[in-house]
């Protein structure tokens, strides 16, 4: 393979590293409730880098969307909205299950709904054609292994009641939680579905194919951050905690918000690069890459955090049978999207 290859190759690796540890940080900012560093997550990933960066790769970033069409504009924003809510959701089931049991079902879900429900809705008469078929396939496998990672989860739960060091959590709350958050964030790929118009708009104002989907990206985010901040404003609000954002310790809980913010974008901006770097490549292996390593990473990070603490050898093996059958799923799923 060439160098380029091998650099988009590395790249996509360390965009899904960068992505599968970004939740991470909230277990260091004890002092600070959920809300605080989800919103200071929020407003550094979704509104401050996202903007300075596409400000800094698109030229004419006015101009591009002066010249695009204000329904296109809304829906990018409200698809990106409806992420938000899945966003929200995300954190608030992280919390309770877990970085990488939590992940792995939402991840699993976006993937294989945000592939699905175009399918079913813009072009159902493909549902019976090969490509339909396999992305059938795929989310039934799919569903076999997030329910394989939720029975790992109910033992350890079960095992958490039993343990006087770790104290139990709503596991079904949890997962239901998870769920949602899956549905409601496969609606980012929506946005870039009915993107099209503000990325010709900035190729043809001399925005490079590299980073046109900026223009996207940055729209859809932010839209996801209106949701993040309704939610973590109602929680500041009804809990009067509005003042921790400057009591002792805070200091440490914007640098966690900043870092998470910092490794969820920067594993966006890194994606975008790698995939591009491969060429034809990019769009066959990024994207089952990317979700892998971040499955494999925000897992492996639950572990060296204690997540898995206290359980049992059988517990561990329906987890790690689980994860493998979700990778071999989205395989499925991405050989299916090149079918298209």
């Amino acid at each position: 393979m060439s160098f380029a290859i091998w650099m988009g190759l590395t790249a996509v690796v360390f965009a899904g590293m960068l992505q599968g540890v970004f939740a991470v940080p909230m277990k260091y900012a004890r002092r600070w409730n959920y809300e605080h560093i989800w919103l200071i997550y929020g407003l550094a990933g979704m509104v401050v880098l996202p903007w300075l960066f596409t400000a800094a790769t698109v030229p004419h970033l006015a101009e591009v969307y002066s010249l695009t069409s204000t329904s296109a504009l809304v829906r990018i924003t409200g698809f990106g909205l409806c992420w938000g809510i899945g966003s929200v959701l995300a954190g608030l089931g992280m919390n309770l299950l877990g970085i990488g049991l939590g992940m792995a079902i939402i991840l699993g879900l976006s993937a294989s709904l945000g592939s699905l429900i175009p399918l079913l809705i813009l072009t159902p008469q493909h549902l019976h054609t090969h490509q339909g078929r396999m992305y059938l396939v795929g989310t039934a496998i799919m569903l076999a292994g997030i329910a394989l990672c939720a029975r790992a989860g109910i033992l350890r739960d079960a095992a958490h009641k039993r343990s006087l060091s770790a104290p139990p959590k709503p596991f079904l709350v949890g997962f239901v939680i998870c769920c949602l958050s899956g549905l409601f964030s496969s609606a980012l790929n929506f946005s870039y579905a009915f993107g099209g118009e503000a990325v010709d708009r900035a190729r043809s104002l001399g925005a490079s194919p590299l980073w046109s989907a900026g223009v996207v990206t940055v729209l859809a985010v932010s839209g996801g951050f209106i949701a993040n901040l309704v939610y973590c404003g109602y929680l500041l609000r009804k809990n009067h905690t509005f003042g921790r954002f400057r009591q002792d310790g805070a200091d440490t809980g914007w640098l966690c918000g900043a870092l998470m913010g910092l490794f969820w974008f920067g594993g966006q901006s890194l994606y975008a690069e790698g995939t591009t770097r491969m060429g034809t490549l990019g769009v066959v292996i990024g994207w089952p890459l990317l979700m892998g390593m971040i499955i494999v990473t925000s897992n492996t990070a639950g572990v060296l955090t204690g997540e898995w603490n206290d359980v049992s050898g059988a517990t561990k093996r329906f987890l790690a049978l689980g994860m493998l059958i979700i990778l071999l799923a989205l395989g499925i799923l991405a050989t299916a999207q090149q079918t298209a």
